[in-house]
């Protein structure tokens, strides 16, 4: 059949069928020459200056079979930034400086990538995004080739991906900056109360030691001795430890000072701890994990033997040496009442 014999509606046919053709591989895009996520981070330090950076880099795709690779950034801060997302783009490694506003960038940055989410304000925070497309073929928009459309779903989709591996690696730096913060604007406030805290125990240990030494029945009057005699309004100490406490505040060994002192060393104490707390939980690193020990499998290729295989449904474990457990020294296999456990199983 010659081409000009098909129909509109076997042409449209032929074209779906092979659009769902899967024997033909996709370009693997090692025929570009992308920025690199190095160079890209190492040029936005040098000029901007930003308080944090994070770099990612999408896999290869393909679009009406030109394959491209996307390269993103997104940094915090910086010198010459606005408030708001301010897009840098970039195609073949040229900068693309008009028509700004209808890239696929822009609009994948403005309107695809929920900031929240990621502990970052895009109204307030100084938000620089770098977009760096390289393929065989950009598909740029208008005779200027100055921006590149967001109707190509492969591209929309890459940048989108890249802009999101960006944001996640910056709410894990923001998390734990955030978290720091905390805990220093909370043990702040704590220090802050210490003085007052220490005058009022102080004051109250004070007012108990005189209230030991005068005889209760002198000191309050009849309505205030029924309260001090009520269960609920007596002293939860025994008698020893308020002796005990007593003869530390007449010795001086609790003063208004000592108080204070052991009040900052705590506060000091309990933010050291939450600080490594928040450090290993942003690193994704736990408690446990100290006492792991890496495991590792190599293969053997030596040991073609299967005589001494044991076999189970899961796996098939082959030793190194063989193992015949009949010449193998009791000892080995039996237990403190000397009776073998490989026979009992």
């Amino acid at each position: 059949m010659e081409p000009s014999e098909l129909t509109d509606k076997q042409t449209t046919r032929m074209v779906q069928l092979l659009r769902s053709v899967e024997l033909f591989k996709a370009p693997d895009g090692s025929c570009l020459s992308p920025l690199g996520e190095y160079n890209l981070n190492l040029g936005i330090r040098k000029v901007l200056e930003p308080d944090v950076i994070a770099t990612a880099r999408d896999k290869a795709s393909a679009y009406e079979g030109h394959p491209f690779i996307v390269e993103a950034a997104v940094s915090l801060g910086g010198k010459g930034v606005k408030e708001g997302i301010t897009v840098v783009r970039f195609a073949n490694r040229i900068p693309l400086l008009f028509e700004a506003g209808a890239d696929v960038a822009t609009r994948v940055a403005q309107s695809k990538i929920k900031w929240s989410s990621y502990k970052i304000d895009h109204k307030r925070d100084r938000i620089g995004v770098f977009v760096s497309i390289v393929s065989t073929k950009v598909p740029f928009k208008g005779t200027g080739k100055e921006y590149i459309g967001d109707d190509i779903t492969e591209i929309q989709t890459s940048v989108k991906r890249a802009l999101q591996s960006c944001c996640q690696q910056l709410r894990a730096h923001l998390t734990k900056r955030n978290a720091l913060k905390d805990i220093k604007e909370r043990k702040n406030r704590l220090v802050k109360y210490v003085p007052d805290i220490c005058r009022s125990l102080y004051g109250l240990l004070d007012a108990m030691r005189k209230r030991k030494r005068e005889p209760e029945d002198d000191v309050l009057p009849p309505q205030m001795r029924r309260i001090a005699s009520s269960p609920s309004k007596r002293m939860r100490l025994d008698t020893k430890e308020q002796e005990k406490l007593i003869d530390k505040l007449n010795n001086g060994d609790i003063t208004e000072a000592t108080i204070q002192k052991n009040l900052m060393l705590t506060i000091e104490k309990q933010g050291a701890t939450e600080e490594a707390a928040n450090g290993n939980f942003a690193s994704g690193k736990r408690k446990s994990e100290k006492q792991l020990r890496p495991v590792y499998l190599l293969p053997c290729y030596e040991l073609t033997d299967p005589k001494d295989d044991l076999i189970h449904p899961l796996f098939v474990f082959r030793p190194m040496r063989p193992i015949s457990i009949a010449n193998q020294k009791k000892s080995y296999f039996s237990d403190e009442s000397g009776s073998s456990s490989i026979e009992r199983l």
